[in-house]
């Protein structure tokens, strides 16, 4: 048995792999940076980018020997993680952690492993590097047979309360740079940790992480970062922030603003919200020369009624009037939607794929462009939508690919099925999922 850590970017299939646009797992790069800094050997395996069967990761396990194995879970690989961890037949330290355990912990103390193991509900730099060293101060909310549940929250001495002060070792990731849509190389960043929103269909939901806060990190820290990524890597072009929501109030806009305008060689692409923009629009020309190239924003649906349903603040007007800002600065859109919500119809598809183009229309008359990133409902563990198909008697499958989705112009990535809930068929739903996502009139 070798005293080494592998950390697992767990794979998405059992036995197959699909060719997906990965992103770095940052939130498992802290992790591994911390069982550094302790003295421990960390290997970090990502199964989504190097295209690493859940077969092949147990059969490397099974054959290396590793001291520790970490592994994320999803909703969306339940069960290929519990196959991975029930399939390890040497003895090791196993770690189970991911936004998902909180939801899911009770079904996985009953899984069959002989090997001690640790659920961590939260977020695990500091609890982790304790446990394997033997020092932990904190007690399990939760042991039965070998399997022990603990919780980092606010309340936690494991708790990150500044997370200006994790650092990040950027040699954990290989080939970290990615080509982004316009062509620059690109790097990834986390400037904040939590959402302000309460989306329905989000297991980042307000509602669901009381007890955590949202923490942004010291401008400082978030300059430190960048300058670092620059001298590391000179052929950086881009940097994306993967925060949940990077531009939340007008005082992020500002720190953002005063960030990159620092660094005139970069450009940068981030995540915002309607009401966030829709209150800052004055803004808008000052992100621009900051280097601002491209703004995310969650719009979901152009349906007054399922906005209503699944939570989603701001009005179909409020994102007409911030798409047309954002656009007319000579900032460009992507707006993410979401088709295929419970008891969504037609008429519901209709009017998220009229806003689309509504947007489109705007765009053409200016010198930004607007693009669309668009997925089919799945219910995620804990929410508040799965809890109302469970209430309901609704049997949730396992995700599988959707060929139908993912074989669509532009849509290259992260595209699973796990059951149409909606009130139409897969013919219809995927229809509106591909005129949305080419904007297409139907």
């Amino acid at each position: 048995m070798k005293d080494i850590f592998y950390l697992i970017n767990s794979p998405l299939f059992l036995d197959k792999t699909i060719d997906e646009d990965s992103l770095p797992p940052l939130g498992q790069g802290y992790i591994a940076t911390s069982l550094k800094n302790t003295g421990i050997d960390v290997f970090l395996i990502d199964c989504v980018k190097e295209k690493i069967t859940a077969l092949e990761i147990i059969n490397k396990i099974n054959s290396d020997h590793p001291k520790y194995v970490g592994i994320n879970i999803f909703t969306q690989n339940y069960e290929i993680v519990k196959s991975i961890i029930e399939s390890i037949t040497v003895q090791c330290m196993l770690f189970i952690g991911g936004q998902a355990t909180k939801f899911l912990y009770q079904d996985i103390v009953k899984w069959r492993t002989y090997n001690e193991c640790f659920v961590i509900i939260g977020e695990g730099e500091y609890i982790i590097p304790s446990i394997c060293t033997k020092t932990c101060q904190q007690k399990p909310i939760l042991s039965e047979n070998n399997i022990a549940v603990y919780t980092v929250d606010k309340n936690s001495v494991y708790y990150p309360k500044d997370i200006s002060d994790i650092k990040l070792d950027r040699t954990f990731f290989k080939d970290e740079l990615m080509k982004n849509h316009y062509g620059e190389l690109e790097a990834s960043i986390i400037t904040s940790r939590g959402c302000v929103f309460d989306c329905a269909f989000c297991g980042g939901a307000r509602s669901l992480n009381a007890e955590v806060e949202p923490r942004m990190m010291e401008q400082q820290s978030i300059e430190n970062e960048i300058c670092d990524l620059v001298a590391l890597y000179p052929k950086l072009r881009s940097v994306r922030v993967l925060d949940d929501l990077f531009l939340r109030s007008k005082d992020s806009i500002k720190i953002a603003i005063e960030v990159f305008e620092k660094y005139p060689r970069i450009t940068w692409r981030g995540m915002a919200h309607v009401l966030s923009i829709k209150h800052a629009v004055d803004y808008l020309d000052d992100l621009k020369k900051s280097g601002c190239r491209e703004l995310f924003i969650g719009i979901e649906s152009g349906s007054p009624e399922i906005r209503k349903k699944i939570n989603k603040q701001g009005s179909c007007e409020d994102v007409l009037f911030v798409a047309e800002k954002i656009l007319k600065a000579g900032i460009d859109l992507k707006g993410y939607f979401i088709l295929g919500f419970p008891g969504e119809g037609e008429s519901d598809f209709r009017l998220t794929l009229t806003l689309a183009l509504a947007i489109k229309d705007i765009a053409d008359k200016t010198n930004a462009t607007f693009r669309t990133s668009v997925f089919q409902f799945r219910p995620y563990h804990g929410t508040k939508l799965y809890n109302e198909l469970i209430e309901n008697g609704i049997e949730i499958n396992e995700c599988k690919p959707n060929d139908d989705i993912t074989s669509m112009i532009g849509r290259g990535s992260f595209n699973f099925s796990s059951g149409n809930y909606s009130l139409e068929n897969n013919e219809v739903l995927n229809r509106y999922i591909d005129a949305t996502q080419r904007l297409k009139k139907i």
